[in-house]
């Protein structure tokens, strides 16, 4: 017994100093973390937007976006933003009833402009590891498109509510300063006119083959725009 004691013994205390070592970790000034500032930080973004323009190939896509946001640490894994951003895209006008050969028109430009609010999660909480501070978030806000209604087919963008799930990363460069890269997908609802549910005038189908441009009838359908974007932040 008294052997399988001290055999033990050893085992024992390497279990004990094992968590103990781990809780002592890097001295403070060799450590890889660094706080993160409590506050508020504005950032300035640029960045493109892309997509297939939705099921009918008719709503915004490709094209340039920028905006500011103001970015609030709420605790040291949550911030919240606040953002405006504008983007010009452009977009395939569509006449229903033309010919199939002749449904799609030019490519006309498309200014969106939206706002939005974002809940940011920062994964590795209050601070920053090797200045890296990686995050998952989502956007939900409001778009609303310059009017430019298809006057064969009476499609107009309007006005709309979107969500925008990202993901991304900080880099600080200095304690106040850090540059900025992000994923996300703005998803938002196009709506169709019911014109598009009928027969072309020059060109109809038939009730096995129909030509009309949603012969379903779905009067909407979500679109989703891929985004990628890059900025600048500061804290005071």
């Amino acid at each position: 017994m008294t052997r399988v004691r001290r055999s033990l013994l050893p085992a024992l205390t390497l279990i004990v100093a094992a968590p103990l070592a781990a809780q002592v970790g890097h001295p403070p000034g060799d450590s890889p973390y660094r706080e993160i500032r409590i506050g508020t930080a504005v950032e300035a973004f640029v960045g493109s937007i892309s997509g297939s323009g939705g099921g009918i190939p008719v709503g915004p896509r490709d094209g340039p976006i920028e905006g500011i946001r103001l970015l609030l640490r709420a605790k040291s894994t949550l911030a919240l933003g606040f953002a405006a951003w504008t983007a010009q895209t452009v977009r395939t006008p569509l006449d229903p009833n033309a010919t199939l050969a002749n449904r799609f028109g030019e490519e006309v430009d498309q200014s969106l402009l939206g706002g939005e609010l974002t809940i940011q999660f920062n994964l590795t909480g209050g601070k920053s590891w090797h200045g890296v501070a990686p995050f998952v978030g989502i956007g939900v806000g409001m778009l609303k498109g310059e009017t430019i209604e298809d006057p064969a087919g009476g499609y107009t963008f309007g006005t709309k509510f979107y969500f925008a799930p990202n993901v991304g990363t900080r880099f600080f460069v200095s304690n106040r300063a850090y540059l900025r890269l992000e994923a996300r997908g703005f998803s938002w609802k196009l709506n169709y006119p019911t014109s598009y549910s009928f027969e072309p005038a020059n060109e109809p189908g038939t009730e096995e083959n129909p030509n009309a441009v949603n012969p379903t009838g779905r009067r909407s359908q979500y679109m989703f725009a891929p985004t990628l974007m890059a900025g600048i932040g500061f804290d005071f």
